[in-house]
């Protein structure tokens, strides 16, 4: 190879001593290659600094080698997290991915899943089972296989790897009532085009209802899922009248910005009033206090609907539904009614 030349696949097998063939398969399916040889291989890579011709490499087997995901947002921890085991686990089984976020914006959503089809994803991964009916029609125009992850909730027929957020509300509501609650309010995410705010409310109210306590909607307060919403919040539910004794919050993000704002106003918690979260999120079990939560498997959801898009994409087995198992997590944010 000349110096001033790009180099060249048949230049990388050429010094790692190895066929083109073999060269190809450890760039493309590392996992399914001799450790010995994929080892050479990307030592030859790294000398030459040779870059694949992504483009030639798509036109020749017709294939990418790329799945989208498209998420609600970026600002929660929780996603951070799955995408990376997202990220990791894809690598490792010979794709790529690419991701962007909508800001719970379903025109914008519609907008994202398109231009991933036109880029030659080979399949799409989105968040949550609620999407308009547009985003569905042109993923099967395309013939483009879908996942939808992190819930189980509500009546449809498409593949999901998730948890039930109905489930993790009732949790939460079940371990209040057993700690003699009964006056609360919710820190809601805007419920428009959300069924994990939705279902998660639902489970709340279903809890209380079996237990005799009802909840007016004065009592659900929707605000984003921040920490300024999560403030906002504690501040309007201060303000009903009776005072809640304790506070649901649908996420860890609106429950530390709550709590935050509890003592910034001299509100003693757990003591004067519970507050829960839901993800456990890192920070969950070193926030003062340390954040009730309910635990969902962050990382392994990940993990798990990588495994599920790409079995979806090589026409291997795979079942409908897979469940992810949630767990409610009892720290120092919840305490007895006072």
């Amino acid at each position: 190879m000349k110096t001033h030349e790009k180099p060249k696949l048949k230049d990388v097998a050429q010094l790692a001593g190895v066929s083109v063939g073999s060269a190809s398969r450890a760039l493309s399916v590392p996992h399914l290659v001799k450790p010995g040889t994929l080892q050479k291989v990307l030592a030859a890579v790294e000398r030459l600094g040779y870059v694949r011709d992504g483009a030639a490499r798509a036109l020749a087997s017709r294939r990418t080698y790329s799945i989208g995901a498209v998420f609600p947002t970026f600002n929660n921890p929780a996603f951070a997290e799955s995408v990376q085991a997202l990220q990791q686990r894809l690598s490792a089984l010979g794709y790529h991915l690419i991701i962007c976020s909508h800001e719970y914006n379903q025109a914008q959503e519609l907008i994202s899943v398109r231009n991933m089809i036109e880029r030659g994803v080979e399949g799409v991964l989105l968040v949550g089972t609620e999407h308009s009916a547009a985003v569905y029609e042109s993923l099967n125009a395309a013939q483009c296989p879908f996942i939808l992850m992190w819930s189980l909730d509500g009546l449809h027929p498409h593949h999901c790897v998730g948890f039930s957020n109905e489930e993790g509300g009732r949790m939460v509501a079940r371990h209040l009532l057993s700690l003699g609650h009964r006056s609360i309010a919710m820190i809601s995410g805007v419920l428009a085009h959300n069924e994990r705010a939705h279902y998660r409310k639902l489970g709340v109210l279903s809890e209380l209802a079996g237990h005799g306590v009802t909840l007016d909607e004065t009592r659900f307060i929707e605000q984003p899922f921040t920490l300024e919403g999560g403030r906002a919040g504690l501040r309007m539910a201060m303000e009903l009248e009776p005072r809640p004794t304790a506070i649901v919050c649908s996420t860890d993000v609106t429950c530390i910005g709550a709590v935050a704002e509890a003592r910034l106003l001299g509100i003693q918690v757990p003591h004067a009033l519970s507050i829960t979260g839901f993800d456990d999120i890192d920070v969950a079990a070193v926030s003062v206090p340390a954040l009730t939560t309910v635990r969902v498997p962050l990382f392994q959801l990940g993990i798990s609907s990588a495994n599920n898009i790409v079995a979806l994409i090589e026409g291997k087995p795979l079942a409908r539904r897979e469940r992810m198992p949630i767990e409610l997590v009892v720290r120092q944010s919840t305490a007895v009614a006072p």
